[in-house]
């Protein structure tokens, strides 16, 4: 007799709609700070106050992308589930972790 299929993983599936709630919130953060950047008046030299506060979310971003990585190897690890859903929740926490990042230095250098 053959043996059941694992079960799905339900820490893998919360691990991926994290992060893809995160890749969401990324891209609403670029057009964010793209409408703050245009409609800055001149050219200041310094920052505008609302980019400080897309920075703050940035970083609330990364930690919430942490823990959805988190929980993806967390799934990773239960024996007897399925491993589908955990490996794309980290790969997708991951991905987005990086995307993160490089929009972060790719401000910095601009």
């Amino acid at each position: 007799m053959a043996s059941p299929p694992p079960r799905r993983s339900s820490l893998g599936i919360v691990s991926l709609l994290m992060a893809l709630f995160g890749a969401v919130f990324l891209a609403g953060l670029v057009v964010v700070a793209s409408i703050i950047a245009d409609s800055a008046p001149g050219d200041t030299g310094g920052h505008s106050a609302g980019i400080s506060l897309v920075g703050v979310e940035l970083l609330f971003l990364i930690g919430l992308q942490l823990i959805a990585a988190g929980m993806g190897v967390a799934s990773l690890r239960r024996p007897g589930e399925g491993r589908l859903f955990g490996l794309l929740g980290t790969a997708t926490a991951m991905f987005i972790i990086l995307m993160a990042l490089l929009l972060t230095l790719a401000g910095r250098l601009a």
